[in-house]
C-alpha cells in the first residue's frame, strides 16, 4: 500500500497538467522528468547501487495464466535466455509500468520458481501494465508490459525511491516560516 502512494502520487502530481499540481511540486517535476533521460539501471534513486534481480518483458499471450505466459521472443519470461528489455529502458519507462500496476492492482505474487501457487512463499513480484498514452498506441496495443523483481529488491527500491523523491532543499524563508 505504501509503495502505491510513494510512487503513484509523485508521478501524477509531477505532471504540470495534473489538477492538483502546484508550484511547490516543480522540484518533483524536475526529478521525475529527469528519469526520461537516464536508464533504469543508472537512475539517481539507486544512489550508485546496481539494481539486482529486475527484468522486463512483454506478455503477448496467456496473460491470465502465469505458467503459460509467452513473451515476444516466444519464451516464458523466466525461461533460460528469455529476452530482457530492462537494460535498454529508461527509468521513466520502467517506473510507469510499476506505477500502473500498483494503481490498478495488476500485481502477481510468484514463488521462487516464478509460479503463482496458493500457499507458496512469495519471492517475486510481477507488475503488469497495458499502458497506452494515446489513441494510436491503443490501436496497436497487443502486449502487456511486465516488470519482475524479488520482494526484497522491491522493498529496497521503495525505500531508496522515497528517500530520493522526498529530498527537497529547504531555503531560509521556509525555515523561518516553520
Amino acid at each position: 500500500m505504501a509503495a502505491a502512494a510513494v510512487l503513484t502520487i509523485p508521478f501524477e502530481r509531477a505532471k504540470t497538467k495534473h489538477f492538483l499540481h502546484r508550484p511547490v511540486d516543480d522540484p518533483i517535476t524536475q526529478l521525475v522528468d529527469g528519469l526520461e533521460k537516464v536508464k533504469f539501471v543508472n537512475a539517481p534513486f539507486w544512489g550508485g547501487r546496481a539494481p539486482v534481480g529486475w527484468r522486463q518483458s512483454h506478455i503477448v499471450a496467456n496473460v491470465n495464466s502465469v505458467e503459460h505466459w509467452i513473451a515476444r521472443d516466444g519464451k516464458h519470461p523466466f525461461a533460460q535466455g528469455a529476452q530482457d528489455f530492462l537494460p535498454r529502458k529508461t527509468a521513466s519507462e520502467v517506473l510507469r509500468i510499476v506505477r500502473n500496476a500498483l494503481a490498478h492492482g495488476n500485481i502477481i505474487y510468484l514463488n521462487k520458481d516464478g509460479q503463482e501457487r496458493e500457499g507458496d512463499m512469495l519471492h517475486y513480484l510481477a507488475f503488469l501494465s497495458r499502458y497506452e498514452e494515446d489513441d494510436a498506441q491503443r490501436a496497436k496495443s497487443e502486449t502487456y508490459r511486465l516488470i519482475i523483481t524479488t520482494e526484497d529488491e522491491f522493498l529496497v527500491f521503495v525505500k531508496l525511491w522515497a528517500d530520493w523523491i522526498g529530498y527537497r532543499p529547504i531555503d531560509d524563508r521556509e525555515v523561518q516560516a516553520a
